[in-house]
């Protein structure tokens, strides 16, 4: 009689991934990639809460013109960010010169806490502000506007300091983390410049080579090397910088060997480090998308839909692109405004998941706020967030909602 097996002689039963959409197994993958698709798996089964928040006030259009009657429009929403420590205070960024905060502690109403001007010089009084940024820690943001870079302390919403270049400013963006050594400003000029601002000083400490002379509307510092940075210009071109090296970049993103043409067929509108900063994403004028390997420069053969730019984006001289992506390794999601809501994918695989409840609405800027989870957008004069919300039997429901803020 055959004596029965030990139970640790057995064999095991055989495991395998499979994708129950279109039924195929995916074989031996890592933990971390398998952890990956399954936040790529939740988020397709969720969808968005929308909700719609108004600037306050209107303004006129021919504040100088006392001949013709004074016509009030709204306002238009050029760029925002919310603050990086808590996430409970959006900057806001406006054509007509004003920079707005508001509480979105709760997702379903914001209260608007201040508005202020932005002081005008004579000569640039019909220039619509460019960006704007927190400090890492809440305590200051930053506004650029025409040839100046205005500090404010963000609790009393007064300038502390004003910075002022030889040159016309189109974008800037602040390198100061909570362990950074220096407080460093990187802001791009219209000559092509890059301007290296101490904020612990309030002045210039060093200037950036042009190379091509051409407009920089695209600059982003990398995420953990504060002496690093990446530049995209009118020309196409992307260019690594380290401000050690000072009348040279590091290095040119290019398309093939030769290094003889631009990086992108059309201009250089948004810039985004992804992946802990081993890699950029970039979208040009005409909303082509590409992923970049930061230590190589060498493009990735990965393939992207192109995004439909709102008029905005395409339109304004002093503006940027601003999209956003995630900060996680195990995510690599980005998030795309564009004139039918915002597009949002996987960036490794191109997949689109769930886009906005929204399509059809034209987004200028997208903010994601990885603390909690919260997406923000602007549609013209309209503030819009996105909570991810769990759905029951895989339905997407919609909760809109729209407040007008006083």
């Amino acid at each position: 009689m055959q004596q029965a097996q030990p139970a640790s002689l057995k064999k095991r039963k055989q495991y395998s991934i499979m994708d129950l959409r279109i039924k195929y197994s995916i074989g031996a993958i890592s933990s971390m990639e398998y952890k990956r698709r399954a936040i790529l798996n939740e988020l397709n089964y969720m969808s968005y809460s929308s909700g719609r928040f108004s600037l306050p006030t209107m303004y006129p259009t021919n504040i100088n013109d006392r001949i013709r009657p004074t016509r009030l429009i709204l306002d238009t929403i050029l760029g925002m960010e919310v603050d990086p420590r808590e996430g409970k205070r959006l900057l806001v960024l406006s054509k007509y010169h004003n920079v707005t905060l508001f509480n979105v502690s709760e997702v379903q109403f914001f209260h608007h806490i201040k508005r202020v001007p932005i002081p005008l010089d004579p000569k640039s009084n019909t220039i619509s502000p460019n960006s704007v940024h927190w400090l890492w820690d809440g305590s200051v943001f930053s506004v650029c506007h025409f040839d100046s870079v205005h500090f404010w302390d963000s609790n009393t919403c007064k300038i502390i300091e004003t910075v002022k270049l030889r040159t016309k400013v189109l974008n800037h963006i602040i390198a100061a983390k909570k362990n950074s050594t220096h407080k460093y400003v990187a802001v791009s000029g219209a000559t092509g410049h890059v301007f290296i601002i101490d904020m612990l000083h309030g002045i210039v400490v060093m200037t950036m080579n042009n190379i091509e002379k051409s407009a920089i509307r695209t600059i982003q510092w990398h995420p953990t090397n504060e002496k690093q940075y990446v530049t995209g210009n009118d020309s196409g071109n992307i260019f690594l910088w380290d401000i050690r090296y000072q009348m040279k970049y590091v290095l040119k993103f290019q398309r093939d060997n030769s290094g003889l043409i631009s990086s992108l067929d059309k201009a250089a509108l948004g810039l985004r480090f992804y992946n802990c900063g081993n890699n950029i994403i970039s979208v040009d004028y005409k909303g082509s998308i590409k992923t970049w390997d930061v230590n190589t420069g060498k493009l990735r053969p990965n393939h992207y839909a192109s995004v439909s730019l709102s008029d905005l984006n395409t339109s304004h001289l002093h503006k940027h692109y601003q999209f956003d992506v995630t900060d996680n390794l195990k995510e690599d999601i980005a998030f795309f405004p564009s004139t039918r809501g915002m597009r949002i994918f996987d960036i490794e695989s191109g997949e689109h998941l769930p886009s906005s409840n929204d399509v059809g609405l034209s987004l200028s800027c997208a903010n994601y706020d990885p603390k909690n989870l919260c997406l923000y957008g602007s549609s013209n004069e309209s503030i819009k967030s996105w909570k991810p919300q769990k759905c029951e039997n895989n339905i997407h429901f919609e909760y809109p909602s729209q407040f007008d803020v006083y």
